[in-house]
C-alpha cells in the first residue's frame, strides 16, 4: 500500500478532526510525510490550521469550497487539548479588532498561539491577569486633595503600621554622615509601609507621594 493511501486510511480512523503532524510522523520519513501531507491539502482532504496542526476538511458541493468538518468550538477545544493548555468550561472568544480575528483566553500562563481555522485568525492566550481586590487600580481616582487623610485611611483600612528596618537605619546613617536633613513624615512612611505589604503599586507610590507634597507645599503660607 502506497504512503498517501495508509496515511489517509490512519487519519480517517483517528477519532475527532483535528491531526497534529505527530500523529502519522512514524509512517514514513520526514520528507515523504510532508509530501503527502502536501498532496492531502491540495486534494482538499485537510487543512493546514497551524505549523504541524491540521484539520479533517470536505469540499462544499458546487462551489468546491474547502471546509473543516467540525464546528470552530469543537476545533479549538481539540486542538488546545492536544497541546495541554486548560479552557473555561464555557470559553468565551471575543474581538480582538477584526472580524475575522479571535481571541481565546486559557488558563495556562504564558501561551500565545494562532490558528487559522475557515478563514478565521484564532489567538489562544493566557488568561489576562485581574488587578487584585487589596490593591489600588490606576483606573480608580487617586485624590489630589486630603491626600494625607486618604493615605492614613488607607493603612488604617488594612491594618499597617510603619516599622523601620535595618535598611531604613542604615539609609537613616548615610544620610546623616553625607550631612543632609532629608526626612520623612510619618505619611510618607505610611506609604513604604503600604508598598511593602503589597496594597500599593510602585506607580501609585509615586503618585500619590507627588500629590501630598504638593499639596502640603500649597498649605504652607510664607511669613
Amino acid at each position: 500500500m502506497k504512503l498517501e493511501a495508509r496515511m489517509r486510511q490512519s487519519i480517517k480512523r483517528r477519532s475527532g478532526t483535528v491531526i497534529f503532524r505527530s500523529d502519522i510522523a512514524a509512517l514514513g520519513s520526514q520528507t515523504q510525510v510532508t509530501h503527502v501531507l502536501n498532496a492531502l491539502l491540495k486534494k482538499g482532504e485537510l487543512l493546514r490550521l497551524a505549523s504541524g496542526v491540521y484539520a479533517k476538511a470536505k469540499q462544499v458541493a458546487g462551489n468546491g469550497q474547502v471546509r473543516p468538518q467540525a464546528s470552530l468550538e469543537t476545533i479549538i477545544r481539540e486542538v488546545t487539548k492536544k497541546w495541554g493548555l486548560v479552557l473555561h468550561e464555557k470559553p468565551t472568544p471575543f474581538s480582538s479588532g477584526s472580524t475575522d480575528e479571535i481571541v481565546i483566553e486559557t488558563e495556562t500562563p504564558r501561551i500565545s498561539r494562532k490558528l487559522m481555522i475557515d478563514g478565521r485568525i484564532v489567538w489562544v492566550r493566557s488568561q489576562r491577569r485581574k488587578p487584585k481586590n487589596n490593591a489600588l487600580s490606576l483606573q480608580q481616582t487617586i485624590p489630589t486633595k486630603g491626600v494625607a487623610r486618604y493615605i492614613q485611611d488607607l493603612a488604617y483600612q488594612h491594618q499597617i503600621i510603619y516599622t523601620d528596618n535595618p535598611m531604613d537605619q542604615w539609609a537613616d546613617t548615610v544620610t546623616r554622615l553625607a550631612g543632609d536633613e532629608v526626612k520623612s513624615d510619618g505619611i510618607e512612611d505610611l506609604l513604604i509601609a503600604l508598598k511593602r505589604a503589597g496594597k500599593l503599586s510602585k506607580q501609585d507610590v509615586a503618585i500619590l507621594a507627588v500629590n501630598y507634597l504638593r499639596e502640603r507645599q500649597q498649605s504652607v503660607r510664607p511669613i
